[in-house]
Order: structure tokens, then C-alpha cells, then sequence
């Protein structure tokens, strides 16, 4: 299954009016039935959920509070993420008069329209609090809690990570809880805000929507909708023109071919670097013992000592561990062994978890050695995994067909790619590999049976240091961000990010937003720096329309200065 969990809010989808959907709650029922958990996600107080929902037992989790309480229904336990709002806060609003006043166990809500109240108190006293709406009611929330805050929360208790989740949302509060979920859907009775911000919207309202997404998360897991977006795209490289070319980060695999240690390995080095940014969990499997191993990841396993499969579960219980399974010290023909016996174990969890996102398998010519009664015999299915391989004739043909994508870098890509036709029995003839492609990334999307394309491969980070004096202080000529404004009569060129902050201090309030409000920073820095981990935090940062346009230039400036170690 692509999707693991359904996290939801409860006014204007679960319940209308203060009553719970019988409809949406017997899809609810289905849903789990399937293996599938159901997330509540709501503003309300956990003692107010008594008056919509006869029992909380439908939903593995509930986040109550805006994000500040979470709360786990079969075992009748919560707990408080949070502090509580300050009493100075309380006391402030009871000597303005604000009624009716309800303390939870975290936040505190009033009407609406006093809403102006919460602001000026919280000027007056110096606290560190946010100002929430959801529906007719305001919310005083400590720092640092929303929804997606909380819903992070609840997936780690329930020892998932954000991307097996799918969120369906309605009012203002819910823009956190979707931004952090792998697809966002709204309701059709949804803010604009709201929709413009989801995946897409559910053709029917309230109830009614949460009945038509479930039947498709049951049915066919989203496959058939609009959940495809470009945040699901793993960058394989940049064609001739700039543009980024990459696969689905579910349900394909990947073919690197290169020499070992050299172009090969560092390719790889870079696809890992990027599932990282992104959040995914791998798990390498390091066949010869000599993976480069990152700061940030776990070798299990070394030329001496064999790991146990238990104690790569263990290590993959938490999302954030990233594992290094090193089989040096297995004997050779005991390999492939340990390898069919992990993998049944990996399978199990990922029908659980969702987790490990992608397998590497570095030398997986040691495991399914071509030739060999057990590569006949024992090759497993696999999905979301990448193989990096020297020769595509030294494994079992029934492992290369199961590739999606091959990647052929070094210094013959194109002889690697007419070795691995010959490989699965195709004609190389019709491949239009010209002579000159003696270098460089040649990808062939096999699955698809389209031609090799020629491309860039994505710098890795360390490459990206060497790099920076072309983005931060060179000249980027045409490529230069213009502020020209809503009525486009600026022309305050930026030929470099040392230069963008420098004008983005400095240019009229109105110009600004307008080029944030409509994405035009992210959008250039992911398209014309092909920086995606940059362009997503400045994305970010656009979609924050409450924020005055000098803390908003501050922000981006500061994520840039961060990103790249560069004086704004």
C-alpha cells in the first residue's frame, strides 16, 4: 500500500453542525479494516469530542488542541506536548472581559471577535504565543504547536513517518496539517486557501467527501486521483535545457551502472543524499563492506562482525535512523541467504510502517550472481530500491527486469547502457547512442521504452560548497532575478543570491510580496539554481500570508544565508 494513514479534522468534514457523519464513520471503519490508521486532527478539547463522537475508539490517534494534546483511544492515555498558556495570559483576558473564556488543557479559546483582545494582551505581557483561528472560534497556542506539529507526533507514536499519511482538511488551522503530509486533500466545502494549498479536492462536501477518499484510498490507493505532484519526484539529473528529469518516489527502482568507487558510487552518494533531504528512510545494504558511510548514518555490521536481521528492525523502528547493513564478514554463499531472510522481514514492516522508504544495495552482484541456480531460483520481487551494479551481465536477468530506470555514468555510459540491452536480450540498434557520449549520465527509462537522455547529474553537497561562488557571487546574466512588481515598472536585477538579499532589503513593501505571494523566489531558485531543498523552505515562507513583509525578507534571507553559509 502507497498510503498508511488518513489524518483528518472534524468541523466541516467528520461532523456538521456538532454532529458527527454516520456515513463518514462507517468509512472510517472500512478504512482500518484494511490496515490503514485513522488520525484525529482538531482544535477542540478532548472533553468537548464527548459532545460529536459517541466513543473515540474509531481512531488510532487523536491530536487535540490545535497540536498540543495528543491522545491514544485503546489505551485511554494522553499527554501534553506543551506547557500550558501562561495564567498572565488568562487573567489579562478575564479583566478585558472576554466571555466566554475556555481553558484546555494547553490552549485557550474565546469568540472570534475577540480575537483583537488575544493580540494586544499578548503584546502587552511579551509571550510567546500564536494566534489561531478555527471557525468562529480564536485560539491562544504556545509557540511552536499546530497541527503538522502534532500530527508529527502521532505518527512517531505509531511509528510512521509523513509520508505513508494522507491528510484531508477544511478551515484555516489546517494549513500546517497538510503542509507536512506526502498528499494534501481538501473537502469541497474547504477555505480557497485550503485548496489551492491540497493535492485536490474531493468532489463532494462534509461527510459525504470523507466517504468519497476513503473508497479510493481502499479501492485503489490514490492511484487513480491527482495524488501525483512533483514533491513526490526524485531528481535523477537536468536535461539540455534545464529542466529536471526524475522518477516517482514510489513504486519504481533504479539501475546505477558505473565503476566502483569512481562515478558509480558517487552517483549513488548523491540519490541518498537526496531521499535524506526529503525526509525518506533507506536502508543500505553494503555487500563488500567499503559504502562511504554518511555522519548521519548506522553501520550495522562490519568486515569482522555479521548483523542480525533483529537488529536491523530494531534500528529501523525510529524513522530517523538511517541504517548501513555492511555483509563483509558473511561468507559469500552465505549471503544471499541473510539477504532473503532480512528482506521478508523489511517486507513486514513495510506493509506495517511503509518503512524503509527505498533499499540501496551496493554489489547486489553478491547476492544474485548471474549464472547461479540461486539466481534462477531466489530473486525477489523488489520496489523502491536501488541497485548500483559495475556490469549488468554479472547479476541474474530476472533482477534487471525488474528495473524501472537505468543510470549510466563514467566514462562509457553508452557502452554501459548497449551492455545492459545485451544484458536483457534487447537489440541495442535502435538506442540512438552516438559515438561522441563518451561521458557524462545517459538514463534509460526501460519501463517506458523511451530513448537515453543525456543529462546533468545533481551536484552532490559538497560539490555544491565548491559551486557557490557562481550563485552567491558571480553573474547569472540572464538567468538574474528581476523585482519588477505587480505593475512590473521595477527593474532591480539580482545576478546573484548575494545580490537578491541585498535588494530584497531594499525593495518597495508591495513589490515583495507580490513576488512572494506568487512564488516567483522558490520558484527560481528551484528552476534556475536547482536548489529544491532551498526552494521548499522559501515555499514555505510564501505560503505564510499573515507575515508583515519585513519579517518575511528576513526569513528568506536568513534561509538562504543558512543554506549556502553566505553574509546576507
Amino acid at each position: 500500500m502507497r498510503y498508511l494513514a488518513l489524518a483528518m479534522n472534524v468541523d466541516g468534514t467528520l461532523a456538521t453542525g456538532g454532529r458527527a457523519d454516520a456515513a463518514a464513520l462507517a468509512a472510517l471503519a472500512r478504512l482500518r479494516r484494511t490496515g490503514r490508521r485513522a488520525i484525529l486532527v482538531t482544535s477542540r478539547r478532548l472533553v468537548d469530542l464527548g459532545q460529536v463522537f459517541a466513543s473515540l475508539e474509531p481512531f488510532d490517534c487523536v491530536v487535540a488542541e490545535n497540536g498540543a494534546i495528543l491522545y491514544w483511544p485503546s489505551r485511554r492515555e494522553s499527554t501534553a506536548l506543551c506547557r500550558p498558556v501562561p495564567e498572565s495570559f488568562v487573567r489579562a483576558m478575564l479583566q478585558r472581559g472576554v466571555t466566554p473564556l475556555v481553558r484546555g488543557q494547553a490552549v485557550v479559546q474565546a469568540p472570534r471577535a475577540r480575537a483583537s483582545a488575544f493580540v494586544e494582551a499578548i503584546g502587552e505581557l511579551g509571550l510567546e504565543l500564536h494566534v489561531v483561528f478555527a471557525g468562529e472560534r480564536v485560539l491562544a497556542v504556545p509557540a511552536g504547536i499546530n497541527k503538522g506539529a502534532g500530527l508529527r507526533e502521532a505518527l512517531l507514536s505509531l511509528g510512521m513517518s509523513v509520508h505513508e499519511v494522507v491528510s484531508l482538511g477544511c478551515g484555516a488551522s489546517d494549513h500546517s496539517m497538510l503542509d507536512v503530509s506526502e498528499c494534501a486533500v481538501a473537502v469541497s466545502n474547504a477555505l480557497p486557501a485550503l485548496k489551492e494549498r491540497a493535492v485536490f479536492t474531493t468532489r463532494d462536501a462534509a461527510g459525504a467527501g470523507v466517504v468519497e477518499l476513503v473508497d479510493e484510498l481502499v479501492q485503489h490507493d490514490l492511484q487513480a486521483s491527482r495524488a501525483w505532484t512533483p514533491k513526490d519526484v526524485l531528481t535523477l539529473g537536468y536535461d539540455s535545457a534545464g529542466e529536471r528529469v526524475g522518477i516517482p518516489a514510489y513504486g519504481e527502482n533504479l539501475l546505477v551502472l558505473g565503476p566502483r568507487g569512481g562515478e558509480g558510487a558517487s552517483y549513488m552518494q548523491g540519490f541518498l543524499e537526496r531521499l535524506l533531504q526529503r525526509g525518506y528512510q533507506p536502508c543500505v545494504i553494503d555487500c563488500l563492506g567499503d559504502f562511504e558511510l554518511r555522519h548521519d548514518m548506522v553501520r550495522l555490521g562490519s568486515r569482522r562482525m555479521v548483523p542480525t536481521v533483529a537488529q536491523v528492525l530494531a534500528a529501523l523502528t525510529a524513522p530517523s535512523v538511517k541504517p548501513v547493513v555492511c555483509l563483509a564478514a558473511l561468507a559469500p554463499e552465505a549471503r544471499p541467504g541473510f539477504f532473503r531472510e532480512l528482506l521478508r522481514a523489511l517486507e513486514g514492516m513495510r506493509l506495517r510502517t511503509g518503512r524503509p522508504h527505498w533499499l540501496i544495495i551496493d554489489g547486489a552482484r553478491h547476492l544474485w550472481p548471474a549464472g547461479t541456480e540461486a539466481a534462477r531460483r531466489d530473486v525477489p520481487k523488489l520496489r523502491e530500491t536501488l541497485l548500483r551494479l559495475e556490469a549488468p551481465e554479472a547479476v541474474a536477468r530476472s533482477l534487471l527486469e525488474q528495473m524501472d530506470v537505468a543510470v549510466a555514468v563514467g566514462p562509457a555510459p553508452g557502452r554501459a547502457i548497449q551492455r545492459l540491452a545485451t544484458a536483457l536480450d534487447e537489440s541495442a540498434q535502435h538506442l540512438p547512442l552516438s559515438a561522441g557520449v563518451e561521458d557524462g549520465v545517459l538514463t534509460w527509462f526501460l519501463s517506458e521504452e523511451r530513448w537515453p537522455l543525456r543529462l546533468r547529474a545533481p551536484a552532490r553537497h559538497a560539490e555544491r560548497l565548491r559551486q557557490l561562488p557562481e550563485h552567491a557571487e558571480g553573474d547569472l546574466g540572464a538567468r538574474s532575478f528581476i523585482f519588477r512588481g505587480h505593475q512590473g515598472q521595477g527593474d532591480a536585477r539580482a545576478h546573484n543570491l548575494r545580490a537578491f538579499c541585498h535588494h530584497a532589503s531594499r525593495v518597495a513593501d508591495d513589490t515583495w510580496l507580490f513576488h512572494l505571494w506568487h512564488g516567483d523566489i522558490s520558484r527560481w531558485i528551484r528552476d534556475v539554481l536547482h536548489e529544491d531543498s532551498l526552494a521548499r523552505q522559501v515555499a514555505a515562507i510564501e505560503r505564510r500570508y499573515e507575515l508583515p513583509a519585513a519579517d518575511s525578507r528576513r526569513e528568506v534571507c536568513g534561509v538562504i544565508a543558512h543554506h549556502y553559509a553566505l553574509a546576507a
